[in-house]
């Protein structure tokens, strides 16, 4: 059932916000995409899932709250590192970041938002495997992350002593999701 007064629009559970299909968050990269149809995972690549619906879980209420993502970029809400945007500190991003570190966010997607991740599934499946399948959405936020992270290292860790042992570490990982997915 649905409750909704002048400040908020909760629900008693996560099926009452049918049509728009919940998934569950667990990493902050989950609010960004691959920008058109690009399947290369780079920093530039990626955008904000624009003004998309989530929804946080009260565990005290035993309510799920919808709410609407404020289009923070990737220096704010997957770093939360100061920039020349990003003063370093923001009580609502370090909220969510809690709420999604404690597996209490839902992302609410409408069918146009669903359909155009599942396509990104697809052309990521298509540009490193032949036939037609699909990448998990479990697998494809772990290779985001790593990208990212490994994409972020590189640039800011050159000429540190055990620079080339950490990116053939990056390089594993990355290959290991990679394999992983091939195998299902």
């Amino acid at each position: 059932m649905i409750h909704s007064t002048d400040i908020s629009v909760s629900a008693d559970d996560l099926d009452d916000f049918a049509p728009l299909k919940p998934i569950p968050v667990w990493n902050p990269i989950q609010f960004f995409t691959l920008r058109g149809r690009t399947t290369t995972i780079t920093r530039d690549n990626l955008i904000c899932l624009e003004n998309v619906q989530y929804c946080v879980y009260s565990p005290l209420e035993k309510r799920y709250y919808q709410k609407t993502y404020r289009n923070y970029d990737l220096d704010m809400m997957f770093w939360y590192r100061r920039s020349l945007t990003f003063s370093g500190e923001d009580e609502a991003v370090e909220q969510l970041r809690n709420y999604i570190y404690d597996k209490n966010v839902s992302l609410l997607l409408n069918e146009e938002e669903f359909e155009s991740i599942q396509n990104t599934l697809g052309r990521l499946w298509k540009s490193k495997f032949v036939g037609e399948s699909v990448v998990r959405y479990k697998h494809y936020i772990n290779l985001l992350d790593q990208y990212i992270r490994y994409e972020d290292y590189k640039e800011y860790s050159i000429g540190l002593i055990g620079h080339k042992t950490v990116c053939a570490q990056f390089e594993g990982r990355i290959k290991g999701i990679w394999d992983e997915i091939y195998r299902i």
